[in-house]
């Protein structure tokens, strides 16, 4: 089995469900993990992988849509990938909203998303 990582991908993107957030939009910060079965003794070239910059270029295009929740956007994200890469067994994905609008938080909110294919 083979995994994938992503760490500490960054976006100011314009998700929520509070007027201001859809102005003045955000810092979030995500990480993302797939894993496939190698189907080669030794992975040689990237058309035997999964290329990590296209987990982003998908990650970067849906960051880009304004949503009220992060659930619908981290699950998005994630059936968006499978999509593209059917061979994924497993994918986790964590969003992180770094200074939330809610009065008395001193850090970062977020969900995370993982499931078996």
């Amino acid at each position: 089995m083979i995994t994938v990582n992503l760490h500490n991908l960054q976006f100011n993107s314009f998700h929520g469900i509070h007027e201001e957030e859809k102005i003045l939009g955000n810092d979030y910060v995500i990480d993302a993990s797939v894993e496939f079965h190698e189907d080669l003794e030794v992975i040689t070239s990237i058309q035997d992988t999964i290329n990590y910059a296209d987990i982003y270029n998908i990650i970067r295009e849906r960051m880009s849509v304004p949503t009220p929740l992060l659930e619908t956007v981290v699950m998005e994200i994630g059936n968006e990938i499978h999509s593209e890469f059917p061979q994924i067994r497993s994918i986790n994905i964590s969003i992180k909203k770094m200074f939330p609008p809610v009065e008395g938080i001193q850090g970062a909110v977020g969900v995370n998303w993982q499931k078996q294919f």
